[in-house]
């Protein structure tokens, strides 16, 4: 996945950029000559695979964008729960004088409320989920404490559609990845073959191999 996340998040695949410039400068560099029916079809053959590219690339724009507000949902949720478990645990230590001990207090936090608010959404939301069952027993807690709960109930929705919005987000990187995979594969068989075809194509013109380098980028 860290490949896929770099290329959708940050554009840093270098790979995927030279492959398209590559193929372009080939396509342009035909496109000179495009009076010449077996270099035409050579370049209709690249300009194929260039808009492939433009399809993938759209695609990881927008990807790119889901991402990002995922990674951001998912901070947001986290801090709004983290703040909704701290109220929580001002009330509980109000009402047991501040012991840790105190059943109340384990019944909301088998462990100190500060290592739970320092967990990762993931980690949390089971907790959490857990406080909002003693809630929601009603005539056992107190009515400041179910004062908490509409609040938290709302964080739980939120952590729980963010995380899964985050997890829809990673699948289509993958999906991604293994589409620019594919792409990357067919642009260098597609140029190779393309290479081949221009050397043939000088030697039987009696051409030197200047002449089919000069379509190449490299």
């Amino acid at each position: 996945m860290t490949a896929a996340l770099e290329l959708t998040t940050s554009g840093a695949s270098a790979e995927w950029e030279e492959s398209y410039e590559e193929l372009a400068f080939t396509a342009f560099a035909l496109g000179t000559q495009a009076d010449d029916p077996e270099l035409a079809k050579l370049a209709q053959e690249i300009h194929g695979v260039l808009a492939d590219w433009e399809h993938i690339e759209r695609d990881r724009r927008q990807l790119r964008g889901l991402a990002i507000a995922a990674r951001a949902h998912v901070r947001v949720a986290d801090a709004a729960l983290d703040l909704a478990l701290s109220k929580i645990a001002e009330t509980v230590l109000a009402e047991t004088g501040g012991s840790r001990d105190h059943d109340l207090y384990r019944r909301f936090f088998p462990e100190p409320h500060e290592r739970v608010i320092a967990l990762g959404l993931d980690a949390e939301l089971p907790i959490a989920a857990a406080a909002m069952a003693q809630l929601d027993e009603g005539e056992s807690v107190s009515d400041a404490l179910k004062a908490h709960t509409t609040t938290l109930r709302q964080c739980l929705m939120l952590g729980n559609q963010s995380l899964g919005a985050r997890a829809d987000a990673y699948a289509g990187l993958g999906r991604l990845e293994a589409r620019v995979e594919a792409w990357l594969e067919t642009a260098e068989c597609v140029l190779r073959n393309v290479h081949g075809d221009l050397t043939s194509l000088g030697d039987a013109r009696g051409l030197s191999y200047r002449w089919t380098a000069s379509f190449f980028a490299r």
